[in-house]
């Protein structure tokens, strides 16, 4: 899936930093988020297992499934309450598209469903962003185990990883990055 209208360099950032994550192999418990960051921009893109966001992988086959479904969406399409951001950054939300990717009815037997979120965010101060917290999308998503984070900016990709015991991406000195290798 591709998300249209972040910007040229920032878009082409994202993409250009996150080849490898995209094909990594299907795995329950396992994400991949990328983030790039630009002037006053930054756009997220989320990709998750079906079976970690709403525990199931193909259309749903009854209506708590597909309660569960629409409120997964739903939370999704709220990153704020997902990603806890530095208040200093002042972000708001330009636009949040959500994907739920092989979850629909024509959907291919045995496929491995996955959800997409791209989210779209202008931030007053972009230099604020030195953290990016994500144990509210662990909390919402029990399921979910770890993500791979990458982090575009102008120097270029950083990766980290987080879980639910080091959910804070921390961007921070370099004695940090000598401490943790990331």
């Amino acid at each position: 899936m591709s998300f249209a209208r972040p910007g040229g360099a920032l878009l082409a950032a994202l993409l250009a930093a996150a080849p490898a994550m995209a094909q990594a192999p299907h795995q329950h418990g396992h994400g991949t988020v990328n983030i790039a960051i630009e002037r006053d921009r930054v756009v997220i893109e989320l990709h998750a297992p079906g079976a970690d966001i709403v525990g199931f992988e193909r259309a749903p086959q009854n209506d708590t499934e597909k309660q569960a479904l629409a409120r997964a969406i739903e939370a999704l399409q709220r990153p704020l309450t997902l990603v806890d951001l530095p208040a200093a950054a002042r972000c708001a939300v330009d636009e949040a598209v959500v994907a739920a990717e092989g979850m629909n009815d024509g959907a291919p037997e045995g496929a491995h469903a996955e959800f997409e979120a791209a989210w779209m965010l202008r931030c007053a101060d972009t230099g604020a962003l030195r953290t990016f917290d994500f144990a509210p999308l662990f909390a919402r998503f029990a399921r979910v185990e770890e993500f791979d984070v990458t982090v575009v900016t102008a120097r270029g990709p950083s990766t980290y990883e987080v879980d639910r015991d080091h959910p804070t991406v921390d961007r921070g000195g370099t004695f940090w990055r000598w401490m943790t290798g990331r």
